[in-house]
């Protein structure tokens, strides 16, 4: 069997290109189950860098339904759902850490450190290793810095309340 990851970026790269055709880029692929219901989620970001509309994501899951039913990368029924990235787009690659460096953050990690698993604050910048987030709240020893690997963290996602 397949691995999800293996699995998503092989429906990111059957896709891509028909999606930057129609204006827009993949930020996220997800298949996940709910309540017994599969779901392919695509989280796509406009070119040109104006928000996503609704008119938007009619016309890329046209587009990609067909291709998805054409090329058959997902056995079994599953539905598909497009969507923007919204106000709280999620940080995956190390491209999407480096891409919005300055903007604030909220960081989760695997282990807790300093007592912590969660770091709110403002991402001042990230390389091919891991990002530096200046906290919101200093940890118990005053420090307000911390530096994470990529290998330490859960999820992340922009703080869209705080832009």
């Amino acid at each position: 069997m397949r691995s999800m990851f293996t699995l998503t970026e092989n429906v990111k790269k059957l896709i891509a290109g028909l999606v930057k055709e129609l204006g827009c880029e993949i930020a996220v692929v997800n298949l996940f189950t709910r309540n017994k219901v599969r779901t392919l989620q695509i989280m796509i970001e406009r070119l040109d860098g104006v928000p996503v509309s609704i008119d938007d994501c009619e016309r890329v899951s046209r587009a990609v339904s067909i291709s998805l039913d054409v090329h058959d990368p997902i056995s079994g029924k599953y539905d598909l759902e497009i969507s923007s990235t919204g106000i709280d787009r999620p940080l995956v690659l190390p491209s999407d850490f480096i891409r919005f460096s300055g903007k604030p953050v909220v960081v989760n990690i695997y282990s807790a450190k300093w007592d912590r698993k969660t770091f709110k604050g403002n991402l001042e910048s990230a390389d091919e290793y891991g990002i530096k987030v200046t906290l919101d709240s200093p940890l118990l020893d005053g420090e307000n810095i911390v530096n994470l690997a990529y290998e330490e963290i859960c999820s992340a996602h922009i703080d869209g309340f705080k832009n």
